[in-house]
């Protein structure tokens, strides 16, 4: 077992070095760095098709956070939708956590982390990469929990502007998730470290995004408080973006 384990080790490292050295050093240095950000991107996509280990876990808790909420309001249907808005964003965010957890100890498990730092790629190309695939997997679950939140509390989630809201805010929240989380990876408590982090650094993110939400819920919404909010998710997103893109490499070489 332990010689399998480590050839599979062994064959991950040198399917990285590979992916470095078949980057073009010649070339125009944008075209190496987006070759790095898909090749890593590919790699978490293709992990995640044949195990189902992220998306699943997050959907299965998501649905059972949400059908006990519906079952604990259901006398109160008035009371149900008007939380409506708080319980999608908590769900998101309890969810979301699962997925930054799960999605970064496949990588400490396998050592893949150790193998993507020793290649000769921009840690910028790392970082970046670990966004997009931890988005695309809270993109898909957020996908689902519209579905069901028309469906149970019977609100206009599919209203174009609530979508961009939980994109943008996605967005912002796995940026974040994804610093934390590379910061929290070596320690023991990471489990407890991470929402103990997370969830203060995303307070100026979620509070403007679901008051955007809430506010397009309501029958003659406000279309000033509306941009407003979503001005402050869109720079909250491009800070923390910033923020992850030029501290990166002090956070993973630390």
């Amino acid at each position: 077992m332990q010689n399998k384990l480590a050839a599979k080790q062994a064959w991950q490292k040198v399917r990285m070095d590979n992916l470095a050295q078949s980057t073009p050093t010649t070339g125009p240095k944008n075209s190496s760095f987006v070759t790095a950000v898909w090749a890593i991107v590919w790699k978490d996509l293709q992990i995640e098709k044949h195990t189902r280990q992220t998306v699943s876990v997050m959907v299965m808790f998501s649905l059972v956070m949400v059908v006990m909420f519906n079952f604990a309001l259901e006398t109160e249907l008035d009371a149900a939708r008007n939380v409506a808005t708080g319980l999608l964003w908590a769900t998101i965010l309890l969810a979301g956590t699962l997925g930054l957890n799960r999605s970064l100890a496949i990588e400490r498990e396998n050592q893949n982390i150790d193998a993507i730092l020793i290649a000769p790629i921009d840690r910028r190309a790392v970082y970046l990469a670990k966004v997009i695939s931890v988005s695309i997997f809270t993109l898909l679950l957020e996908l689902v929990l519209v579905f069901v939140f028309i469906i149970f509390f019977d609100k206009p989630f599919w209203r174009p502007i609530v979508l961009l809201v939980l994109f943008l805010g996605t967005i912002g929240y796995v940026a974040a998730g994804v610093l934390i989380t590379s910061m929290t990876m070596q320690t023991r408590a990471k489990e407890v470290l991470l929402p103990i982090l997370l969830l203060p650094l995303v307070l100026p993110l979620i509070l403007p995004a679901a008051s955007a939400v809430g506010e397009s819920m309501v029958a003659a919404p406000e279309a000033s408080i509306i941009r407003s909010m979503v001005s402050l998710v869109a720079a909250y997103d491009l800070a923390i973006l910033a923020t992850g893109l030029y501290t990166y490499h002090l956070v993973v070489e630390s």
